[in-house]
């Protein structure tokens, strides 16, 4: 079972950063399901797309770095002890990336509001 829940983990670390760089791209719209969801993201689809674009860094660099922990926990398939140390640090380091992202995503999204828009 720890197999499974490591393998699965290091997908959906590399997915949540993948969806955020699809928002950030504008190939993934503002919507109700997924994505970095703040009152200040959700005004509209350039706060939607600055806000994501802060995050897009720090989001791969996380994801990659628990999908390696995830898939590192494969090693120790005789040390069950240590594949759910693995699977542990992967959440925690996902988990400070998505708060740390958010943090980034509000920033960017305040400043994409504030920007003064040529008149034409």
């Amino acid at each position: 079972m720890l197999i499974f829940s490591l393998l699965f983990l290091a997908a959906c670390s590399l997915g949540v950063a993948a969806l955020n760089h699809a928002c950030a791209a504008g190939k993934l719209r503002k919507n109700p399901l997924v994505g970095i969801r703040t009152a200040k993201t959700m005004v509209n689809e350039e706060t939607w797309q600055a806000g994501h674009a802060a995050a897009v860094q720090p989001m791969w660099v996380s994801g990659i770095a628990a999908a390696a922990i995830s898939l590192a926990g494969l090693l120790f398939l005789d040390s069950p002890e240590t594949q759910m140390i693995m699977v542990f640090l992967a959440c925690a380091l996902l988990f400070v990336a998505v708060i740390y992202g958010a943090k980034l995503a509000n920033v960017a999204a305040v400043e994409a509001l504030t920007v003064e828009k040529p008149r034409r």
